[in-house]
């Protein structure tokens, strides 16, 4: 089958949506598949510093058994294992790393202006530097061989591939592992617009209306037939309280349509990460929590029927509302 170069992406048809298509059904299924306690030796580091709490900035699933997490706490990639919860393997990178993403054992670490490349055993094999026009990168992602920054503007810039630097080329909506372009943004109080752009052309537009003010939407990852967003309304405006859902649309024939599964997200981040949500290229959605007591990583999935029994986040996670800076460490001043 004949590839389609990305950065000669062409419009082939448009389709759209409207909010009022929307039907929701049952939410997600929630289930821990892993838990790590704050642990120097055989756990994670968290640590304060002034202004910050450091700890799992970003996470990947690698497969059954093994996830990794970049921490910023300590400056290094911790592997551990999905079914104890204790370190594999861990190595050093470099100083207040940002994001990573995995692809093909290899490990992409995105610092201020470089992505360094390691391989399994934590020996780096290759480095990537980019412009410092380019401010305030903190997500990265891996497609078809190739590295792509995730820009705050919402565009993605492709630096390499296969293996090889390029001259740096932007293009709309931020790429997913599974290859969907996707735009996002707030389009009225209570509106906001996506837009999807699939590898054979299709552009598609939809609108979709909440309850409440939308405060933000932000892409988190997509699979053949669904796009995952993380949505945000005002609970109160002043002082700023947001409610965070995690919203799932659905794709068919590569057009976005309705709604199909949403869940609201707990109030409980004991460190502030840059990615606590994870699409895997197969499309299973992760959700890493962290609490007083450790890192949890949970798998969100859409029931298979109306019948199926949904299981909720635990009420432990539910019941306690902790923000990281609840307990920033003070400087006293002079």
């Amino acid at each position: 089958m004949k590839k389609i170069t990305l950065i000669t992406f062409f419009t082939l048809f448009a389709c759209l949506c409207f909010s009022q298509n929307n039907v929701l059904k049952a939410a997600f299924d929630v289930r821990k598949i892993s838990f790590t306690k704050w642990d120097t030796h055989n756990g994670i580091l968290y640590t304060q510093v002034p202004g910050a709490n450091l700890g799992p900035t970003s996470f990947e699933v690698l497969d059954k058994n093994r996830i990794a997490f970049l921490c910023n706490s300590s400056n290094e990639i911790i592997v551990i294992s999905s079914t104890n919860g204790e370190v594999i393997s861990r190595f050093p990178v470099e100083f207040a790393p940002r994001d990573f993403s995995y692809d093909r054992g290899q490990y992409y670490i995105l610092s201020e202006f470089n992505v360094d490349i390691y391989d399994e055993s934590g020996k780096i094999v290759n480095n990537l530097s980019f412009s410092n026009t380019h401010v305030g990168i903190e997500r990265i992602t891996r497609f078809n061989n190739s590295t792509f920054l995730l820009l705050p503007s919402g565009n993605s810039l492709m630096i390499e591939s296969n293996g090889k630097p390029i001259e740096p080329k932007k293009i709309d909506g931020w790429i997913t592992s599974s290859g969907y372009r996707v735009v996002s943004k707030i389009s009225g109080s209570n509106t906001y617009n996506v837009t999807l752009y699939s590898l054979s052309g299709v552009k598609s537009d939809c609108e979709f209306r909440t309850e409440k003010a939308v405060a933000g939407v932000f892409v988190i990852g997509t699979s053949s037939n669904r796009v995952l967003l993380d949505v945000q309304t005002y609970l109160s405006e002043n002082p700023i309280s947001v409610e965070r859902k995690i919203v799932s649309v659905g794709i068919s024939d590569s057009c976005l349509n309705k709604i199909v599964t949403e869940i609201v997200i707990p109030n409980v981040y004991y460190v502030l990460s840059n990615k606590d949500f994870s699409v895997s290229p197969q499309g299973q959605t992760y959700n890493m929590i962290t609490t007083p007591k450790g890192v949890f990583i949970f798998s969100l999935s859409e029931p298979e029927s109306e019948k199926e029994v949904i299981h909720p986040y635990p009420d432990f996670i539910t019941k306690e509302s902790y923000q990281f800076n609840d307990h920033l460490l003070k400087v006293e001043e002079n």
